[in-house]
């Protein structure tokens, strides 16, 4: 008797006929992504060889190329060699395009030329996100998170690194030339080297300086060069650490998670972007105003202005500026404006001072702060000077807002954090594949859609999704 079971002769031939739909159950997340895909329509959102020529070869169809993406970054399979590789051995992929076996440029070539399509696409699922009820259109949460680019450190090339690196080529040029010295002198303790090896180190040494003075002459005329994608920038990131990054914007909705806008930017801080992406979540949402939540690396006043007059509502933490400052006690948030002044934390009133070339007004009041007993804790200068940047007023709303509303802002970490999470984590998205600044926001962008359709799916199910597909 045998002790464990047996599989099938792989030469036995079967006299049932294969199909590849009997092979796959009736709640595979697949067949959930061909009625997403057939419920978005593909090709009226201006996707390359819709109408296929007369004559040449025939064209992939966009809607099996779109599906083939899908299916592929939703089970983390990113690199075009690869997904070339599952079309061969994949049975869900072969069922979902029917078969077809594109080539891996062919697949790359299609997310490079479909970059606003890929877009619209995105953007056109969240209407069908509207439409099951998974988007509530009052609140999004905006924030950022760095992504390493597609550029290595060797590839990147500032100033002081330079500098260190011709240091350290001509001492080596110097250590050579000292050991060809004792070769040519015939010295006792000869070289492990001979004299050509020598001569060979010092040309190669002597070549790499040349290169260095031509990369310092164009570092100190357009600044800090990344050879390989020129539109990354060095960015600190977790645990104090700093890399070759891109940082990734986006506002998600507060009811199911689902992210509603979507943005790539080479600036390192978050601080000019709220009304960017609080401004693309409301045309996207098609709504007349929203409330967006942020931290206190979105706080700008001038961020703030813009927002409001577009009908947003910003509830943002406040961003502590009052680095001299002792006592918390004494922190610009204890002054309480009041009539064009500010009112201290020990009653007296600050009025304008002066006023700086960048608009800033200064506030202050020498004759109080000479005679205050709180003096040592409240400053560290002759006497306290609080100052307002432009758009202060709208500053001062939101801090009002923010206090009233604490509830609302605390809800920011678990929704906009949560899609970053499952991004990094379960799809093994924390680098980009491709470079440019266009280019890693298409390669964002598919990365979210589909996360958004696997979160939908999750949430609506099989029969949801039937539904609205009939609908």
């Amino acid at each position: 008797m045998e002790r464990y079971k047996k599989g099938n002769d792989r030469n036995q031939i079967s006299l049932l006929p294969m199909c590849l739909d009997d092979m796959l159950s009736d709640d595979a997340d697949v067949r959930a992504l061909e009625l997403i895909v057939d419920k978005m329509d593909i090709c009226s959102l201006g996707f390359t060889h819709c109408e296929p020529k007369q004559t040449g070869r025939m064209a992939y169809d966009p809607v099996d190329m779109f599906k083939l993406y899908a299916y592929s970054y939703f089970n983390g399979i990113r690199s075009s060699r690869k997904i070339e590789r599952e079309c061969h051995r994949n049975i869900e992929l072969m069922w979902l395009i029917g078969g077809l076996k594109p080539d891996f440029k062919t697949i790359a070539d299609f997310r490079k030329d479909n970059k606003q399509p890929i877009k619209a696409a995105f953007q056109k699922f969240s209407i069908i996100c509207c439409e099951l009820g998974l988007i509530g259109k009052e609140i999004v949460a905006v924030d950022g998170s760095k992504f390493r680019a597609s550029n290595s450190r060797l590839k990147y090339h500032s100033e002081k690194k330079i500098e260190e690196k011709i240091k350290h080529h001509a001492e080596k040029a110097e250590m050579y030339m000292a050991l060809l010295d004792a070769c040519d002198q015939g010295e006792d303790v000869q070289p492990t080297l001979t004299r050509e090896e020598i001569i060979g180190k010092i040309n190669k040494v002597n070549k790499r300086l040349v290169e260095l003075s031509t990369l310092r002459q164009e570092v100190s005329k357009s600044g800090t060069i990344y050879e390989t994608d020129r539109d990354s920038r060095m960015m600190k990131t977790n645990n104090n650490g700093c890399d070759i990054c891109h940082n990734v914007q986006i506002a998600v909705d507060d009811k199911a998670h689902l992210v509603v806008a979507l943005d790539v930017t080479s600036q390192p801080v978050d601080k000019e972007q709220l009304y960017n992406m609080a401004s693309q979540a409301k045309e996207n949402l098609e709504t007349d105003g929203i409330t967006v939540v942020a931290d206190k690396g979105y706080y700008s006043s001038r961020q703030f202005m813009l927002c409001e007059t577009d009908g947003i509502k910003p509830i943002v933490s406040c961003a502590k500026q009052d680095f001299h400052v002792k006592d918390k006690q004494y922190s610009k948030e204890r002054f309480q404006y009041h009539n064009g002044g500010y009112i201290c934390p020990a009653g007296q009133t600050l009025i304008p001072f002066c006023k700086a070339k960048d608009n800033c007004i200064k506030y202050a009041n020498p004759s109080a702060c000479k005679d205050c007993s709180q003096k040592a804790n409240c400053t560290t200068g002759e006497y306290r000077m609080v100052q307002d940047r432009p758009f202060s007023e709208f500053a001062r709303e939101v801090d009002k807002r923010t206090k009233e509303q604490m509830d609302t802002y605390h809800l920011r970490k678990q929704v906009v954090e949560h899609p970053f999470g499952t991004i990094k984590r379960a799809f093994g998205f924390s680098y980009f594949l491709t470079r440019g600044t266009e280019n890693v926001r298409t390669e964002s962008l598919l990365h979210f859609l589909v996360y958004n359709m696997k979160r939908a799916i999750n949430m609506v199910g099989m029969q949801g999704l039937r539904a609205a597909s009939q609908g």
